[in-house]
């Protein structure tokens, strides 16, 4: 019999976004322990992580008794929760069973970003809260979730860890150009920043420099319009090409030289660490947690209200045979090569659960 811990994975969805494909690309890194997963919709109407699970038992139905019933006949050592609805799900049938550790991981700060719903989060944060102090356990993915939590949520500092996300770091051959061509990926929201990327190409069209302008991800509520009839009143529509969400996302790294990414706000930011580990240099918006990751050599975070500044900082990329990009490039390849790797956040993860469960 294994002596490894057995621990079962709850998500509200097994929909092909940044949290479920970390924790997909997690599993093919854990070595020591047991893993089954348990989510309430494998999103078969879109792009799914299911695929991405087939070396693990997958439990699925939309109930919490059907949960509990998982739980209890499996033993488990400890159960992990990710996203506030699994969260406060798991939270209450541990009142009822102590025979499990629950462990949180918190992928971003949520109900604070732009047109959010607050009412929304207003009734839950206060259970939540709760759950989140009488838990085993808290992952915080990144530093600036961990301050969130402490100094705004008043989660106990003693039970938190920060595990960042990390990629999968793999040989590539050197970026091909793609004659100035800036990219961004992402889902069509308000707080992504889709609007300040729009803003800086107005800049660069008028300084007449040469370049041409991707924007994927999947439409979500409907703002891609407002994004195109934008791109129309800013005289940019002929530089910009909208796309579809890429399954696979490395595709759309292949057509890119810069990716330009000016986010309000953001958990982690997992696919800017796509992009630099596909050898395509990024220039950010200068918050917390991706400065917490994005080398800054080559002044590549930026004030994301300054569109103007943005739009000269990728002109000097593109400046003497793209010298400067190609040099921010290789700083920020070697930054996550020794310090974000997924092979390290599953080895940090591991040692969590074993400290977490022997206390």
């Amino acid at each position: 019999m294994s002596d490894n811990l057995k621990v079962l994975h709850v998500l509200p969805t097994l929909k092909k976004d940044g949290a479920e494909v970390q924790f997909a690309n997690l599993l093919t890194e854990i070595k020591n322990t047991e893993i089954d997963i348990f989510t309430f919709d494998l999103y078969e109407k879109g792009d799914s992580i299911r695929p991405m699970l087939k070396n693990n038992n997958l439990f699925f139905k939309n109930s919490v008794f059907y949960l509990k019933k998982i739980i209890d006949k499996n033993n488990y050592d400890i159960v992990h929760s990710h996203l506030p609805k699994a969260d406060l799900l798991v939270g209450l049938l541990s009142v009822f069973n102590k025979k499990f550790k629950h462990i949180v991981s918190v992928h971003a700060k949520y109900g604070t970003r732009k047109e959010e719903s607050k009412i929304k989060y207003l009734f839950s944060n206060f259970f939540w809260k709760r759950i989140l102090n009488n838990s085993s356990g808290v992952i915080a993915i990144s530093k600036s979730i961990y301050d969130w939590l402490v100094e705004e949520r008043h989660i106990d500092h003693n039970l938190i860890k920060t595990i960042y996300y990390g990629v999968k770091i793999k040989e590539r051959e050197q970026k091909v150009s793609n004659q100035n061509t800036i990219g961004m990926a992402a889902r069509f929201l308000p707080w992504k920043g889709f609007d300040k990327v729009l803003e800086t190409a107005k800049y660069l069209k008028s300084e007449n420099i040469d370049f041409s302008l991707k924007l994927a991800g999947s439409d979500d509520i409907g703002y891609l319009n407002d994004l195109k009839k934008m791109s129309k009143e800013l005289n940019v529509d002929d530089k910009v090409e909208f796309l579809d969400h890429f399954s696979d996302v490395d595709q759309f790294f292949e057509q890119i030289d810069l990716f330009l990414f000016l986010s309000e706000s953001e958990g982690f930011g997992l696919v800017v660490l796509e992009a630099i580990e596909n050898n395509v240099a990024v220039i950010c918006s200068n918050i917390s947690p991706l400065n917490e990751f994005v080398s800054n050599e080559f002044k590549s975070l930026v004030n994301r209200e300054k569109p103007d500044q943005v739009a000269k900082l990728i002109k000097s990329y593109f400046e003497n045979n793209c010298e400067n990009l190609k040099k921010a490039q290789n700083i920020q390849k070697e930054n996550i090569k020794q310090n974000f790797s997924i092979e390290n956040s599953a080895h940090r993860l591991e040692n969590f659960y074993s400290n977490t469960f022997n206390v």
